[in-house]
């Protein structure tokens, strides 16, 4: 077991290197760009508004303060194994819904950002590779403040702060990865079958509701529990959990899913760039 764990950190790590130095090579040259362009989505999805972005904060804490009244005071939900803490399941709920939520937004938004940048696709002399990464690279601004004020939840109302917390970068990363890699394959798909768009947030709420997110596995019966297994979701948000509230490091299962993640980013980008020519005759 041992070993076989060893085997697959090395592959990831290996897996890593390549696909990140291809990635390199083709944005570093519009760094500054791209930043530019992360900074002005961000700031675009709370213009008009008073509070700017304060939302980016105030968000999250407001659903913790929520699923905290709805599911400790007023539901008293308990789940098998957890802390005899009336708020654990509002943390537990947060910890796994908080990166879905986030992987939610980048496929949703990836699927719309071609049509949305219609024009500098055309005109500009930007790679097209840059506008699915930027609203996805986005989403890991947003992530990092939520797992901030999920840690500061566990310590407050369950007096509890986790000793692996470092490695929860990790989890980002692979969350990320596996967001890019479906990100460029939905942004070219979503080009060539419209319907796509309007089936997603249906698609992704099945996911979620499949995904033991707003229930703990246990209560699923055996032979749906079993499923899981192979449900590359589950690993993923299982592993937050664990780093969050069980004091665990990610088991072979996420080292599985983060390798398999890595090989779906590099289809993704060589799809996108293959197709990305066609594409632009049906923005």
């Amino acid at each position: 077991m041992l070993l076989s764990a060893f085997s697959v950190k090395l592959l990831v790590d290996v897996t890593i290197r390549m696909i990140m130095l291809e990635i390199y090579k083709q944005i570093s040259p519009y760094y500054h760009a791209l930043r530019l362009l992360i900074a002005r989505d961000l700031s675009n999805r709370y213009k008009g508004t008073v509070l700017g972005l304060v939302w980016l904060f105030l968000q999250p804490i407001l659903m913790v303060i929520v699923y905290s009244f709805v599911f400790s005071v007023i539901m008293k939900v308990r789940i098998p194994g957890g802390l005899d803490n009336s708020y654990y399941f509002a943390v537990y709920l947060m910890s796994a819904l908080m990166p879905f939520m986030a992987f939610q937004e980048s496929i949703t938004t990836a699927s719309s950002t071609l049509f949305a940048n219609a024009a500098l696709l055309q005109r500009s002399t930007l790679p097209p590779i840059l506008f699915p990464l930027v609203p996805i690279l986005s989403t890991v601004v947003t992530e990092l403040i939520s797992l901030v004020i999920i840690v500061i939840a566990a310590a407050i109302l369950l007096d509890h702060v986790s000793s692996c917390l470092y490695l929860l970068p990790l989890l980002v990363l692979v969350r990320l990865i596996i967001s890019l890699g479906l990100g460029y394959l939905v942004a070219i798909l979503s080009v060539f079958i419209q319907d796509l768009r309007q089936a997603l947030g249906f698609l992704l709420t099945l996911l979620m509701f499949l995904t033991p997110i707003v229930y703990p596995i246990e209560m699923a019966p055996e032979e749906f529990a079993v499923m899981n297994d192979f449900n590359p979701f589950y690993h993923l948000l299982d592993a937050y959990r664990g780093v969050i509230l069980r004091d665990e490091s990610p088991n072979a299962g996420f080292y599985w899913v983060a390798a398999l993640s890595f090989g779906l980013l590099y289809f993704g980008i060589v799809f996108f760039q293959k197709s990305i020519v066609k594409a632009k005759d049906f923005v």
